[in-house]
C-alpha cells in the first residue's frame, strides 16, 4: 500500500469511526448526559445550578440524572471526593458495541481483501468477540428469544477459540520449529518458577475413530523440545508440524490448569512475587510530544 493509499485508508476509518460514534451518541444522549453529570458530581462539582447551566438543561433534569445514577444529594459532605483516588467506570454494552463497530470497519474490508490470511481472520474473530460482549452486557430486545447471557456466552468462547487458532496459524507460518520449542521451554520454566502451577509434559489420549475403533495417542516432546505424536496404531501417520506443536502445547497447558486446581496444597510451593525464570519482558515506547 502506498503512502497516499495508507493516508486515505486512515482518513476513511477515522471518518467512519466518527460517524459511528455520532450515531451512538444520538441514540444514547440522555444516558451519556446522566453519566457526565454524575461524573462531574463525584469529582467535586456539587452545585446543581452550575451543572444545569453547563449541561444546558433544567435543574429538575440534573436531579433526575443524579437519582438515576444512585447519587444521594444529602451526602454532599460525607462523601467529598478524594483527589488521590482514581475511580473506574463499569463496562457498558453501548461503549463496547461502539468499539466493535469501529473494529468491524477495519476487519471486514481486510477480510474481503485477504480472506485466508490468519492474522486477518484473528482480527475478525476479535471483532466478533467484542460484539458478543456487548450482547452479553446489553442483550438485544428486538431480536426475539435466544439472546440471554447464558445463550450468547458460548459464542464468545467460540470466537475466543477461533482467535487463538488463527493466531497460532500465523505464528506457525513465521517461526522455526526450534524457536517454538524454545518458547515452549521458556513458558514451562516460567510456570514452574511461580511455585503455583504444575505443567503437563505429556499425555495419553484415547481417541474413538468414526469407524468405531479406538487408539491411544501419546503426546510428548522429543529431545529437542519439539512435540512428538506416537501410537501403536497403524492409523497414525506423519509427524507433528509447527501448528501441531502449538496446538498440542496449548492443550497440555489447559490440562495442567485443570489438574493444578485439584492438587493438594503440599504439591505446590510458595508463591513467588519476583520475576520468574524464562519470562520475557516487553516494553512499549510511547512517543513524546516534547521536542
Amino acid at each position: 500500500m502506498t503512502a497516499s493509499n495508507a493516508s486515505n485508508e486512515a482518513a476513511r476509518i477515522a471518518a467512519l469511526s466518527e460517524l459511528i460514534a455520532w450515531a451512538e451518541r444520538r441514540e444514547r444522549l440522555s444516558e451519556d448526559r446522566a453519566d457526565a453529570v454524575a461524573a462531574a458530581w463525584r469529582t467535586g462539582t456539587r452545585n446543581v445550578a452550575e451543572l444545569a447551566r453547563l449541561a444546558r438543561v433544567s435543574r429538575d433534569t440534573v436531579y433526575a440524572d443524579l437519582a438515576a445514577r444512585a447519587i444521594d444529594l444529602d451526602s454532599r459532605e460525607r462523601d467529598a471526593p478524594d483527589s488521590r483516588k482514581v475511580s473506574g467506570v463499569p463496562l457498558r454494552g453501548d461503549s463496547v458495541r461502539t468499539v466493535a463497530k469501529i473494529a468491524d470497519a477495519v476487519a471486514v474490508p481486510a477480510f474481503t481483501h485477504a480472506p485466508e490470511d490468519p492474522l486477518v481472520r484473528a482480527t475478525l474473530a476479535a471483532t466478533r468477540a467484542l460484539g458478543i460482549v456487548a450482547d452479553v452486557l446489553e442483550p438485544p430486545r428486538d431480536q426475539g428469544p435466544g439472546w440471554t447471557p447464558r445463550e450468547t456466552l458460548p459464542g464468545l468462547e467460540s470466537e475466543g477459540e477461533a482467535l487463538a487458532d488463527h493466531s497460532r496459524r500465523a505464528l506457525a507460518a513465521l517461526a522455526e520449529p526450534a524457536e517454538l520449542a524454545e518458547d515452549s521451554g521458556s513458558h514451562r520454566q516460567a510456570l514452574l518458577g511461580t511455585g503455583r502451577h504444575a505443567v503437563a509434559d505429556g499425555a495419553a489420549v484415547t481417541l474413538t475413530l468414526p469407524t468405531g475403533e479406538a487408539l491411544t495417542l501419546h503426546v510428548g516432546l522429543d529431545g529437542t523440545g519439539v512435540t512428538r505424536l506416537t501410537s501403536d496404531s497403524a492409523h497414525l501417520v506423519g509427524g507433528a508440524d509447527s501448528l501441531d506443536h502449538l496446538e498440542a502445547q496449548a492443550a497440555l497447558r489447559a490440562l495442567a490448569r485443570i489438574a493444578t486446581r485439584h492438587l493438594a496444597r503440599g504439591a505446590l510451593g510458595d508463591q513467588h512475587k519476583d520475576a520468574v525464570p524464562g519470562g520475557r519482558v516487553r516494553t512499549r515506547t510511547v512517543p513524546s510530544n516534547e521536542t
